[in-house]
């Protein structure tokens, strides 16, 4: 019984193999040429392959800042996965700041100076088209 376990383990093992069937041509049979060969003729399963393409990029931008009170902003983060020259967004995210955690973000008098605070908190994401609400007011206050 065990020696009959250990041939259906053997047979089972070889049979589950992580090897592709491209990877295994190029590894044990032959020339690029002839893998050429085989490529256009459809050998492999290659709508499933990506042949080691690297994988779509993330990319994140803060799309809003929402001023909610004197001390609370909401921060709206939208991620856009890229793949393939298509891009889709991936997942929004809010992030609510009070002035007790993050005065400086506060402190700003203007859209410029409020992108710049925002760079240092959020060092990767883009601020270029980021819409600021409920910011009017206080913008205009501070100036005059």
């Amino acid at each position: 019984m065990k020696t009959l376990s250990f041939i259906v383990f053997c047979l089972f093992s070889a049979a589950c193999l992580g090897q592709t069937k491209l990877v295994a041509y190029r590894s044990h049979s032959g020339s690029d040429a002839n893998l050429r060969t085989a490529i256009d003729h459809e050998m492999f399963d290659m709508p499933n392959s990506n042949l080691g393409i690297a994988p779509g990029t993330y990319i994140t931008k803060i799309d809003s800042v929402i001023l909610v009170g004197h001390d609370q902003m909401t921060v709206v983060r939208n991620t856009y996965y890229t793949y393939q020259g298509k891009t889709k967004r991936a997942y929004t995210m809010r992030d609510t700041v009070t002035k007790a955690a993050y005065a400086e973000m506060f402190s700003a008098s203007n859209a410029d100076e409020l992108k710049a605070v925002l760079s240092k908190k959020y060092k990767t994401f883009k601020t270029d088209s980021t819409r600021f609400i409920g910011f009017s007011k206080k913008f205009s206050q501070k100036k005059g």
